[in-house]
């Protein structure tokens, strides 16, 4: 091989590594975006799983707190009732 194809061969060479770094580049550049926007996502789900768990955890509090109250009102009441019948 002469000079002239050994620099021709080693321009190619030289050019294939930047084009093979700038392909990296961006692929690691489309794989961070696509990884914040599957986080983004992802955190959206949870937080709206918690929401709705939460929301949950209220209505059955709510009923638990409710059912007390009916409870304690009934007994009140006989209690009142009891006492009353005492007189």
């Amino acid at each position: 091989m002469n000079a002239k194809h050994v620099e021709q061969i080693q321009t190619i060479q030289a050019k294939q590594v930047v084009r093979e770094k700038a392909l990296l580049e961006e692929a690691k550049s489309r794989f961070c975006a696509e990884a914040v926007e599957r986080e983004a996502h992802l955190i959206s789900k949870v937080e709206e799983r918690f929401m709705k768990l939460t929301k949950i955890r209220e209505v059955k509090f709510m009923d638990m707190m409710d059912a007390h109250e009916k409870k304690y009102k009934a007994l009140l009441n006989k209690c009142m009732a009891k006492g009353m019948s005492n007189k």
